[in-house]
């Protein structure tokens, strides 16, 4: 924008016979700004910003609530509150410069994630959720993440601990709700499901998670060392949870007793309403859309399996003499040695 005395100058001078192409010569103006500025009667001004939307007293005293119980809450779960509870008819931009204005927080930059091709990969991860009601008291939960790298579609479910057997179970529901499983899931090195690295510093997995991968149809794969962005996806997805779902969450209706299947539905009905309808930033893939076609590339989960869990079994297999060296030929590391008389049976 050029200051009134440019205008005034710019103005006359067009009047006194300078053409516009000799005016943005002289004055290092594009020729079109050149000729605004010569033709208009007024000089040009900024337009008067657009004021947020006013919220009524009821609307405001909700939001002034939900951002004194959770400082960190996404406007986006406003917005939907507000539209639900109290008919507030305002844009998303609108609110947020409301909602700024009331509590002003920094957004961090996205970052950058390699693109992965439908049903090549899975990322999974255990995220602390904190205290929260279960049963006649309060107890530790813990959620188990799980993403769809193409789609971005996601599976949450929760827990009271991270052992083994409970990480390999709450995988297989992941993978299950997921319809089904990629050629690859990618986790850190969790202990549940990594018990040492070689002298080339590649993962040596659990002989369960080995057994349970290949039960599966998926290959088990391991970040290096200190380097957990390398899961992008499932971190940005549990940042979201604590956020959006988590902060959602505060403002439901309790069950008297809640269990864990309770959060696992909460959960599910998140990700069905908000995470499956979105368009998402970086895909520009409506992520309900780019699932429907992810899903029918994957491997749906053995029934069997499922039964298995239905019945409170284990996935842990019980040693066995033969436990290692089936472990080891599942993981690549070690082949049948046949006779020849097996070969020479094939070509017969």
């Amino acid at each position: 924008m050029q200051s009134e005395d440019t205008w005034m100058e710019l103005h006359v001078l067009h009047r006194h016979g300078w053409s516009i192409a000799a005016l943005a010569r002289e004055f290092g103006l594009n020729w079109r700004t050149a000729k605004k500025y010569a033709t208009v009667d007024a000089p040009p001004r900024y337009r008067t910003r657009v004021c947020p939307a006013e919220l009524s007293a009821a609307q405001l005293a909700h939001v002034e609530r939900r951002l004194a119980t959770c400082p960190d809450l996404r406007v986006t779960v406003l917005l939907r509150e507000l539209g639900d509870a109290y008919g507030y008819g305002g844009s998303y931009a609108s609110l947020r410069r409301r909602v700024v204005e009331l509590r002003p927080r920094d957004e961090a930059e996205p970052e950058i994630r390699f693109e992965t091709d439908p049903a090549l990969q899975t990322q999974g991860d255990w995220t602390d959720c904190g205290t929260w009601p279960l049963g006649e008291g309060a107890g530790e939960l813990f959620a188990f993440v799980a993403i769809l790298g193409y789609s971005r579609m996601v599976a949450i479910r929760f827990a009271t601990d991270k052992t083994r057997p409970t990480t390999l179970e709450r995988i297989v529901r992941c993978v299950d709700d997921l319809g089904g499983a990629s050629a690859e899931f990618l986790t850190d090195r969790d202990t549940a499901l990594v018990v040492g690295r070689r002298a080339d510093d590649r993962p040596i997995f659990a002989p369960e998670w080995v057994d349970v991968a290949a039960l599966l149809g998926t290959r088990p794969r391991a970040c290096r060392a200190y380097r957990a962005k390398t899961k992008g996806k499932v971190e940005r997805i549990i940042r979201e949870l604590k956020e959006d779902f988590l902060a959602w969450l505060t403002g439901q209706p309790f069950p008297e007793r809640p269990t864990l299947a309770w959060y696992d539905e909460q959960a599910r009905r998140w990700a069905r309403t908000v995470v499956a309808t979105r368009r998402h930033r970086t895909t520009k893939r409506v992520v309900d859309e780019a699932w429907a076609t992810e899903r029918g590339l994957l491997t749906p989960v053995s029934r069997r399996l499922l039964a298995r869990l239905d019945g409170q079994a284990t996935l842990v297999p019980v040693p066995s003499p033969l436990s290692a060296p089936q472990t080891a030929a599942v993981a690549g590391e070690a082949v049948e040695v046949r006779g020849l008389d097996v070969y020479a049976e094939l070509v017969r």
